[in-house]
């Protein structure tokens, strides 16, 4: 049988300095962590700090005392466990992206010899080892 997860745990749970607390949950259902606690609480209203607001700690707690084992919530928990997935790729996507244009513009910059590679690495905040690696396409 499942621990019923109070507004307060969860609360506990968020404020706790320890990146490794949890809240146990029974031998049925995985322990809470604090990547699930924030990955479900990405969908909630929060403050301009990204705390929850008051009346979101229930929906928090309603969440995590679904009937669903294995999964932080209900099929609405699954549907924004989901979204998270594929906002991550796009991001991912993006970011991929925008290193490729950026490491082109590096190596174009090199290859112009407007500029020396040290300016280009103070511009760049990186070392000019990196500035090396990225003009040869190493790492």
């Amino acid at each position: 049988m499942a621990t019923v997860v109070t507004t307060k745990q969860i609360r506990a749970l968020w404020d706790a300095p320890s990146p490794n607390a949890t809240i146990d949950r029974g031998d049925h259902y995985p322990p809470v962590t604090k990547d699930d606690l924030g990955a479900l609480a990405s969908g909630l209203d929060t403050d301009d700090e990204g705390y929850p607001l008051d009346d979101q700690w229930d929906v928090l707690a309603a969440q995590l005392n679904s009937e669903a084992p294995d999964g932080p919530g209900s099929a609405a928990g699954g549907d924004l466990l989901d979204e998270i997935r594929t906002a991550r790729k796009e991001r991912d996507r993006i970011k991929s992206d925008a290193d490729e244009d950026f490491n082109t513009l590096i190596r174009s910059a090199v290859a112009s010899k407007q500029a020396s590679v040290i300016a280009i690495a103070e511009a760049a905040a990186m070392s000019r080892a990196r500035i090396y690696q990225i003009r040869d396409g190493r790492r």
